[in-house]
């Protein structure tokens, strides 16, 4: 009697992946702000910054699929206005 499920578009998906991985990458990179500003032994700081690094690239990459997903639907939109005002 409820809502019919449907299932996620494209979207709806990876919004909802790329807004779970932004509060993760804020999250987790204040901790390590955190653990920096306790001035950890000199050893631990690269660890620290791999793992800095770690959550900018796969952050990164989710951005990229934003984007690329943003520039595909701008892409189809605007051909097929274009094909539609030459026809």
């Amino acid at each position: 009697m409820g809502e019919e499920r449907r299932p996620m578009d494209a979207t709806r998906r990876l919004l909802k992946i790329f807004g779970v991985k932004v509060t993760d990458y804020e999250a987790r990179t204040q901790a390590l702000l955190d653990r920096a500003a306790a001035q950890p032994a000199k050893d631990e700081l690269p660890l620290l910054l791999a793992e800095a690094a770690e959550l900018t690239a796969d952050l990164d990459h989710w951005l990229s699929q934003i984007q690329a997903h943003v520039l595909a639907r701008q892409q189809a939109v605007l051909e097929a206005l274009a094909k539609a005002a030459r026809d």
